[in-house]
C-alpha cells in the first residue's frame, strides 16, 4: 500500500469516527428536543390553561355563595351577580378556545372532555340564571326592619342552595375535579418528561466521553501504525544502503510493502547485487 493511500485510510477512519460521533450526538439531541417541546408546548402551557380554568371555576362558586349571602342585599347581590357573569365568560372563552385547540397542545380525548366541561358549565349558568331571575326585588321580605324578614330572606337563600345543589354537584364533578385530574395528569407527564430529558442528557455525555475515549485510542493507533509502517522500511532501506557502502552487500533491499519504496528498493537491489557480481568476478580474476 502506498503512503498516499495509508493516510487516505488513516484520515477516512478518523473521519467516519467523526461522523459517527456527530451522528448519534444529534439523534440523542433531536430526542432531546422533542421532548423538551412535549414538556413546555403539551405540558406547561396545558398545564397552565387548565389550572387558570380551575381557579376560575373555584372563583365562580365562590361567587354563587356570595351572591345567596347577600340575597338580602339589592346592591351587593348585584355587584356579585356583575362578578359571577364575568367570570363565567372568561370561563366560557377558555373553554371555547381551549377545544379548538390552535396551539395544538391538546390530544382528541381532553378536547373531547372540554366539551363536557362546557356542557357542565351551561347547565350550571342555565339553572344558575333561573334562580336569579326567581329574586324579584320584595320589600316586605327583603325589609330587614320588618317581622321574620330576615328569616323569610334566610329561607329563600337556603331553599335556593338546594335547588342548585344537584347541578352545582354535576358542575363540580365534570369541570372542576375533571381540571384538577387533567393538571395533575400533565404535571405528571412533565415530571417524567424531565426525567427522560435528563436521561437522555447522561446518555449523551456517556456517548461523547466514549466516543472521546475511543477517539483517543484510534489515533494513538493510527499514530503509532501509519507513520511506523512508512519509516521502518526506509530505515531499512538506509541500513541496507549503509551496509552496502560499508562493502557488506549481504543484506538485500526491501520496501516493506510500501508501493513508493518499491523502485527505489528494486534499483537498490539491483545495483548491491551487480556489485556483487563485479566483486565475485575481480577475485575469481585475481586468482
Amino acid at each position: 500500500m502506498s503512503i498516499r493511500n495509508k493516510l487516505i485510510l488513516g484520515f477516512s477512519v478518523l473521519l467516519a469516527f467523526i461522523l459517527l460521533q456527530g451522528g448519534a450526538s444529534f439523534f440523542y439531541g433531536s430526542r432531546t428536543q422533542g421532548l423538551v417541546d412535549t414538556a413546555v408546548n403539551r405540558n406547561f402551557v396545558a398545564t397552565t390553561e387548565i389550572t387558570d380554568l380551575l381557579a376560575a371555576a373555584q372563583q365562580l362558586r365562590r361567587q354563587e355563595k356570595e351572591y345567596l349571602i347577600y340575597v338580602g342585599d339589592v346592591e351587593g347581590r348585584n355587584t356579585v351577580l356583575k362578578d359571577w357573569t364575568a367570570t363565567h365568560s372568561r370561563i366560557e372563552a377558555q373553554l371555547e378556545a381551549m377545544v379548538a385547540n390552535s396551539k395544538g397542545i391538546y390530544q382528541p380525548t381532553d378536547s373531547a372532555e372540554f366539551v363536557r366541561w362546557k356542557a357542565a358549565l351551561d347547565e350550571y349558568q342555565k339553572e344558575f340564571t333561573r334562580v336569579v331571575e326567581g329574586f324579584s326585588y320584595d320589600v316586605s321580605m327583603l325589609d330587614q326592619d320588618a317581622a321574620g324578614g330576615s328569616t323569610q330572606t334566610y329561607n329563600k337563600a337556603v331553599r335556593t342552595n338546594e335547588e342548585l345543589r344537584p347541578v352545582v354537584e354535576r358542575f363540580d364533578a365534570g369541570l372542576i375535579k375533571g381540571a384538577t385530574r387533567m393538571a395533575r395528569a400533565r404535571a405528571d407527564e412533565s415530571a417524567e418528561a424531565y426525567r427522560r430529558i435528563r436521561s437522555n442528557f447522561d446518555v449523551v455525555d456517556y456517548v461523547n466521553a466514549g466516543f472521546a475515549l475511543a477517539g483517543l485510542l484510534l489515533a494513538s493507533a493510527l499514530l503509532f501504525t501509519i507513520p511506523g509502517s512508512i519509516t521502518r522500511p526506509l530505515l531499512s532501506l538506509v541500513e541496507s544502503a549503509d551496509k552496502m557502502s560499508l562493502g557488506d552487500l549481504g543484506k538485500k533491499f526491501d520496501a516493506g510493502g510500501v508501493q513508493d519504496f518499491e523502485k527505489l528498493a528494486a534499483s537498490l537491489e539491483r545495483m548491491r547485487v551487480t556489485m556483487e557480481a563485479m566483486i565475485v568476478r575481480l577475485k575469481a580474476r585475481s586468482r
